[in-house]
């Protein structure tokens, strides 16, 4: 597992937090003096004959704002106990580090000012072409409340938000045709646009109260929900540079009853730059968002997703509560009996998840609780969905109709789910969807009792992903448990695990099936707490009693966390569960969080870690001294790892001691094409100037997509292609090394693009073996497909689907193809 937590966890020693927890970030910024001007608006006491500029000079409407250009320091304060008929939208505003804007209130009264945009407040969004799944909306009108448009450095906050419809009829049982489920015009409380300013920062919303957004369920990718941000092809990114976000924070935020998603940032513009299972730190952070922080927020019957997080490099999101997300997902959108003449025969992308990423990179989900979550095709609270290195750690869930955990498709990648606990989820515990890579499920707890029925493992016929389960606790003491259900299958394997009340059951070989003996099961508490979060002591029924035969029992693990869910810190002989009890161990040896220990080194350290860091990481028993040493000398905590340090454990008169190993800089590099190259790649067919229309200057051969001009281009035969017919083969002349596929679409038309891929790979040009599958952006940027470096000579990239030529026929294209390895940088 590569680094992940560290960043966190090196903001102990500055916060003065204690070890125990991972810390909350500091998200108050210190009182500033105001250097701007203030703007003051009150439906109660204000007069638009006035000046704005004092409580008792209030403007009475928002559009007032209208006539203002913000400039750093400048405030918008609203005065509580107001409602507001209408919206406020920025565009290119932009406060500074030092004088951020402002939107906040002011006065006396209890309720917080209320903005009421009932559809107004409408602007238009687009993408320019299509999205990542075509059938998503990519363009449209939208009602926001709030709309932030290349606005930065802007801190909104204390405000009451809402954009009602009075024309919700499809979800009230009253539509009277199809057409107007698709055809609803998305509606946001907050929305956020980057896409001609560059990287857009410090965007701060904190204590909003948003509910009664009547969006469309339907659209993703639009601004669309409570709170969505998302990221738009600038005009001239040459010009404005890549845009993206920076230091967002979501904080403190109750968001209810809202079609479609909580909380969402956000899709991006550069989506295509994120296909592949594993993503580099380079592309997250150059074409993601960074420093994203979701914190402290209550979303409460929201229509589909929870929050989520997309697109961003090492996020967190920690310290959420969920109640009942997908509730406009609650079974009653069957709409084939009621519109047989429509080609839906399900209300179209009928699921969701709670709290989850779409293609982060080393996203952290952490001290989150979700409940009540709708089941719907999905269902789960927690989702590693096509991330790469995402961790869910000390989080609880209860009563989510999907079960537990969904590990999604062939992209959720290097995924650990570790110290949490589930209390009655229904239906399947663990979904393993779509031939997942495998993920790391380790010393969590999964309880099951009442009546309940609900199988450790969902068994859809897709659902054939790997996993790896250790030091986990399954106890089973419902009244209805299901008598037999396949928990031994490929792809799945075990160690030290506890199978409490699964009698009769065949279980993985060495699997114990004592009781674990806690101290009191099943009493976690079940109950809102209206959004905030439950101290950890009512947890405690989880704890081991000091006989369980879970203390010690646990198997020590690449990717074993320092902490438990309790915060006590976890030894070299780990318990089964999520307790750590503290009973004195026998072995003297190292584990790593997010370092690997293996042969007696510790393995992949990043070169610029420190001593300090690097302790952090190791898990080691509590009796034990560990000190890190460069010749024979104690290094210093801020001094950098090099290789020739060990790290030296003590326990009385016995020692060990580990070498180190720092981590190896790969890097992709392409082939270069060569005339053997050009000569030797081919196509299923292509167009050669004969079909209809055509002319002898339409040619467009194979060889075109290795001559260095994204001018030129491959395209199929305008006449007489099928879809099977769209592939296209490279021989590289001999074996070698192949990591990667990069794919330039044609920049002038869309025409046969390809959007669902695979790629294979083969010795001799007859065998071939895949190496990847996915989908890509409609759209002209660049793609690539990464996978596990093999030898091959030969490579094929397969289009399942692409971009029809006039709307109707098959056809694929390609400006460029370029074939890549990986090597180690010096």
């Amino acid at each position: 597992m590569k680094k992940r937590i560290l960043a966190f966890m090196c903001a102990l020693a500055v916060a003065g937090t204690s070890p125990n927890l991972l810390p909350a970030f500091q998200v108050r910024a210190a009182a500033r003096e105001v250097m701007g001007k203030s703007y003051y608006i009150s439906s109660i006491h204000g007069d638009n004959s006035k000046s704005g500029t004092s409580e008792r000079e209030a403007w009475e409407t928002l559009d007032k704002l209208k006539q203002v250009k913000l400039e750093p320091g400048d405030q918008v304060l609203l005065e509580k106990g107001s409602v507001f008929q209408g919206y406020i939208h920025l565009q290119d505003v932009h406060g500074t580090e030092e004088t951020p804007i402002k939107i906040g209130s002011y006065g006396t009264a209890e309720a917080k000012p209320r903005i009421d945009a009932e559809g107004q407040g409408v602007w238009y969004q687009s993408y320019n072409g299509a999205v990542d799944n075509q059938k998503h909306r990519s363009q449209g009108y939208v009602s926001s409340a709030i709309l932030l448009y290349d606005v930065d450095f802007v801190e909104v906050s204390g405000l009451e938000i809402t954009n009602a419809s009075d024309d919700f009829e499809f979800f009230k049982g009253a539509t009277a045709s199809a057409s107007q489920i698709d055809d609803r015009m998305d509606r946001t409380g907050v929305s956020g646009i980057a896409k001609d300013g560059g990287t857009m920062e410090h965007v701060y919303l904190d204590d909003l109260y948003i509910h009664n957004v009547d969006g469309n369920l339907e659209d993703k990718h639009m601004n669309n929900g409570g709170i969505q941000m998302n990221v738009l092809p600038p005009a001239d990114e040459g010009a404005t540079g890549i845009a993206r976000y920076h230091d967002v924070k979501i904080t403190n935020c109750h968001v209810k009853d809202v079609s479609r998603a909580g909380i969402c940032v956000g899709y991006t513009y550069q989506s295509g730059k994120f296909n592949g299972k594993a993503i580099s730190d380079t592309v997250a952070k150059t074409y993601g968002h960074t420093e994203l922080l979701f914190e402290g927020n209550y979303v409460q019957n929201v229509g589909n997703d929870g929050i989520v997080a997309m697109y961003a490099y090492r996020p967190l999101i920690q310290r959420n509560v969920s109640d009942r997300a997908g509730a406009d997902l609650d079974g009653k959108y069957d709409i084939t009996s009621k519109y047989p003449d429509t080609n839906q025969t399900i209300f179209w992308q009928p699921f969701c998840a709670a709290i989850w990423p779409w293609k982060c990179k080393d996203a952290v989900f952490q001290y989150n609780e979700v409940f009540d979550t709708v089941d719907c095709q999905d269902g789960q609270p927690w989702d590693i969905d096509w991330s790469d290195g995402t961790v869910y750690q000390y989080n609880y869930s209860h009563n989510n109709g999907g079960g537990c955990l969904m590990i999604c498709g062939v992209e959720a990648y290097q995924g650990m789910f570790r110290y949490n606990i589930s209390q009655n989820d229904l239906k399947g515990l663990i979904g393993l969807a779509d031939a997942n890579p495998q993920g790391k499920i380790y010393n969590n707890v999964f309880y099951i009792g009442k009546d309940l029925n609900t199988k450790m493992f969902i068994d859809k016929s897709n659902y054939n992903g790997a996993a790896e389960l250790k030091n986990n606790i399954f106890y089973n003491v419902s009244t209805g448990k299901n008598a037999s259900e396949v928990i031994v299958k490929a792809g799945r394997t075990y160690a030290n695990n506890i199978f409490f009340g699964y009698e009769g059951q065949t279980l993985p070989a060495g699997s114990i099936t004592a009781d674990p003996k806690f101290v009191n099961p099943g009493q976690a508490p079940e109950s809102s707490q209206a959004g905030k979060l439950h101290n950890r002591e009512v947890f405690d029924g989880y704890k081991l009693q000091d006989d369980s035969p879970a203390i010690n029992a646990g198997t020590l693990t690449e990717g074993m966390a320092k902490y438990d869910f309790f915060g006590n810190q976890v030894g070299a002989q780990p318990d089964i569960g999520v307790y750590e009890s503290g009973t004195a161990e026998t072995v003297l040896a190292l584990g790593g969080d997010s370092v690997l220990v293996e042969d007696g080194k510790i393995k992949r350290l990043p070169k610029t870690m420190t001593v300090g860091e690097l302790k952090e990481q190791l898990v080691f028993a509590r009796d034990v001294s560990l000190s890190i040493l460069k010749n024979g000398k104690e290094a210093g905590d801020g001094e950098k790892v090099t290789e020739d340090m060990a790290v030296k454990l003590v326990r009385g008169s016995e020692t060990k001691e580990y070498a180190v190993e720092l981590a190896k800089q790969l890097v992709y590099r392409d082939y270069e094409p060569d005339a053997q190259m050009r000569a030797g790649v081919t196509a299923g067919n292509a167009e050669n100037g004969s079909s209809q229309w055509a002319s002898s200057s339409d040619s467009t051969p194979a060889s075109n997509v290795l001559d260095g001009n994204n001018a030129t281009i491959w395209h199929t035969s305008w006449d007489n292609t099928s879809q099977s017919d769209v592939w296209i083969k490279i021989d590289l002349g001999s074996s070698k090394p192949i990591a990667r596929f990069t794919y330039v679409p044609r920049q002038n038309n869309t025409s046969g693009i390809i959007t669902k891929y695979k790629v294979e790979v083969s010795s001799d040009g007859n065998s071939w073996t895949q190496a990847a599958e996915g989908t890509w952006a409609g759209d002209s940027s660049t793609k690539y497909a990464e996978f596990m470096q093999v030898n091959a000579r030969y490579i094929r990239l397969t289009g399942i689907e692409s971009v029809p030529m006039n709307g109707s026929k098959p056809a694929g294209s390609a400006a460029e193809i370029r074939v890549g390895y990986l090597e180690e940088e010096n």
